[in-house]
């Protein structure tokens, strides 16, 4: 099972992967097929849900803006 965090922007999605990559957890950048307002430009990591937690923790403590989480 899966999950998405919505970051807006291309930039903050390659940054967040990075960072995650760096702790051992493997994520997918990818685009909203139809971003609503209030998405940014509609990059997402997708991720698997059992790191849910661990994954916002890790991106609130560096700064990275998290505009949404959503169970797939």
């Amino acid at each position: 099972m899966s999950f998405v965090i919505k970051l807006g922007s291309i930039t903050n999605a390659q940054r967040a992967h990075k960072l995650l990559l760096k702790d051992g957890i493997i994520t997918k950048v990818s685009r909203l097929p139809n971003p609503k307002a209030g998405d940014g430009c509609g990059y997402v990591l997708k991720a698997n849900v059992k790191d849910k937690t661990k994954i916002i923790h890790i991106l609130d403590n560096s700064g990275i803006n998290i505009l949404g989480v959503e169970d797939e």
